[in-house]
């Protein structure tokens, strides 16, 4: 073989490795972190969808459970080693943005995007004029209640505690209610409804601290007497609120409440024989109200792809992916053109949360959410067991928070 052809052959392999090597470099991993069991399995499958649509791209989701994922997402971000995408809870959004651990989206964001998303829910997403992430799942809160036991649910918390005290009286072995008070968040965000509906709130606008405010005492004083006072609830202490619904299942308890993924969790259709049951309008106090909570996708700062990573994001909040996400996950519209859909408007159990949303307040935004969560619902024991009244427990709870700087920074 002449030097020539082995130099065009040398030069042919040179170029097609060259080639190969541009295709390998091309491919673009991302790493999409997702808490829970459902929603894992829902965003594998919304992974391998997008795969097929863009073979350039793959995605690796990462599995965590709820309990360990903002210690998990915090360890890995100190490690320089955070997912491309991540889904958290909106609540969390302080904490990582003062710490530039995720991206701020406005440079990539249209106004038609925005303009897709319930102005109350995508408020919740801004820290210090930024938006840092999109609202992924939403809920509102509604009162679950047995239609057989129950013809016609409580509008007030009088009538609550009334309704409850005639279940007991009627049916024996089982209670009339049932609230969380575990160190859960779910206990802190289940008091937060009351606190709303007596017209207290956690902070201003400014990040004044208003948790101790005649409102809010008298709202842990109605939650403590439910216990304590009238007995028309098992042991807060030992349930947080997604425990809830297995006490309904099994005749435990006769109300409770839950956002509208309580179907899914009690297992059994409304209309069923074991325990028939419906949705109503929680009771008010001063309001009708109901805390706001979601979870959101941000993009990780440390992210080395960070628009195929956007792209991604951008795809999987798409209007019809948005809607098979609530869909599916039994979650409340985040978009209002998801509305459109008799699924959400016709069936009279989810119809109750869609009608709730214009009487939603978002949960508040301390600066860590998690000392905070610890200290609400330290308070919310304390008063629970007896150890403190609900004043001197909410005014030990807002030393802690002035202390340890858990207030939001007022501008």
């Amino acid at each position: 073989m002449s030097k020539r052809i082995i130099s065009i052959l040398t030069v042919g392999l040179l170029l097609v490795a060259m080639l190969t090597g541009t295709v390998m470099a091309g491919k673009v991993k991302l790493r999409f972190l997702q808490p829970g069991g459902n929603l894992y399995k829902q965003s594998v499958e919304f992974a391998k969808e997008y795969m097929k649509l863009h073979p350039n791209v793959e995605i690796e989701v990462i599995e965590v459970g709820w309990s360990d994922a903002y210690s998990k997402i915090m360890t890995m971000v100190a490690a320089g080693n955070a997912p491309d995408i991540m889904y958290i809870g909106t609540r969390w959004i302080p904490a990582l943005a003062q710490m530039n651990a995720i991206q701020p989206l406005d440079k990539f964001i249209s106004e038609e995007k925005k303009d897709l998303y319930f102005d109350s829910l995508l408020k919740g997403t801004y820290y210090q004029g930024k938006l840092y992430a999109l609202p992924r799942s939403f809920s509102t809160k509604a009162l679950i209640y047995r239609t057989d036991l129950i013809p016609e649910p409580p509008e007030t918390w009088d009538e609550l505690v009334e309704v409850a005290k005639r279940v007991q009286k009627e049916h024996e072995g089982i209670y009339g209610f049932g609230i969380a008070g575990a160190k859960h968040v779910s206990t802190t965000t289940q008091f937060f409804n009351y606190v709303y509906q007596n017209g207290g709130s956690i902070f201003d606008s400014e990040g004044n601290i208003l948790l101790d405010s005649p409102q809010s005492v008298k709202a842990l004083q109605f939650y403590v007497d439910l216990y304590r006072k009238h007995k028309v609830v098992p042991n807060p202490i030992e349930y947080n609120r997604e425990e809830l619904p297995n006490l309904f299942k099994t005749g435990k308890i006769a109300m409770f409440v839950c956002g509208p993924w309580a179907k899914p969790m009690i297992g059994l259709d409304p209309d069923n024989e074991k325990v028939p049951y419906a949705s109503a309008p929680l009771p008010r106090g001063r309001y009708m109200a109901t805390t706001l909570v979601s979870d959101s996708l941000v993009l990780s700062s440390q992210s080395e792809h960070i628009d195929e990573a956007w792209k991604y994001l951008n795809w999987i909040t798409s209007l019809e992916n948005q809607k098979k996400h609530d869909l599916i996950n039994g979650m409340a519209p985040a978009m209002e053109k998801e509305l459109e859909d008799p699924a959400f408007t016709e069936d009279p159990f989810f119809k109750t949360y869609v009608d709730m949303i214009p009487k939603g307040q978002p949960q508040p935004l301390p600066l860590a959410w998690e000392p905070f969560q610890d200290v609400i619902t330290g308070a919310i024991q304390k008063a629970l067991l007896g150890m403190a009244t609900p004043e001197e427990a909410l005014k030990e709870a807002v030393t802690r928070i002035e202390a340890e700087n858990l207030a939001p920074v007022k501008h």
